[in-house]
């Protein structure tokens, strides 16, 4: 490689920050999943799983568990990696899914309990849907 295109690759490396998102599939004893609702200036209501970025400094696990956390109430236990997605179009980010499972805390004013079941009849992003289904397979996770 000649020595421009070697520092054109470094600079675009520099130039690229990956943000690594967590999510959490969370299901109760009775088999119920925890989700977020929210409302959009339109005032049409969709349902979303606790999702947010890890800390510098911050394991991917604790970041999953604080932003289940912050964002429902509830106290988690993570239990196991749902998968690792990524979107070749937008390499600035790396989103890893966990399994978790209710420890404690309130059930905060925008979250919600719901049958997995019932997804067919709520907003739920496809992108979403797919990490749930992930989570109900408690197989090998799931690599995109």
């Amino acid at each position: 490689m000649s020595q421009s295109g070697y520092h054109f690759i470094q600079d675009v490396r520099s130039a690229q920050r990956t943000v690594v998102a967590t999510s959490t599939v969370v299901f109760d004893d009775a088999g119920l999943l925890l989700m977020l609702r929210r409302r959009d200036s339109s005032g049409s209501l969709s349902h979303h799983l606790p999702q947010g970025p890890a800390f510098t400094g911050e394991s991917v696990a604790v970041a999953a568990s604080r932003v289940v956390a912050e964002a429902t109430g509830v106290d988690i236990e993570i239990t196991g990696l749902v998968g690792i997605y990524d979107d070749p179009s937008s390499a600035e980010q790396l989103a890893l899914c966990f399994r978790g499972r209710p420890v404690g805390g309130k059930l905060g004013v925008d979250a919600v309990w719901v049958e997995p079941e019932r997804l067919d009849e709520l907003d739920v992003a496809v992108s979403v849907r797919r990490r749930v289904e992930h989570g109900l397979d408690v197989s090998e996770p799931f690599f995109a």
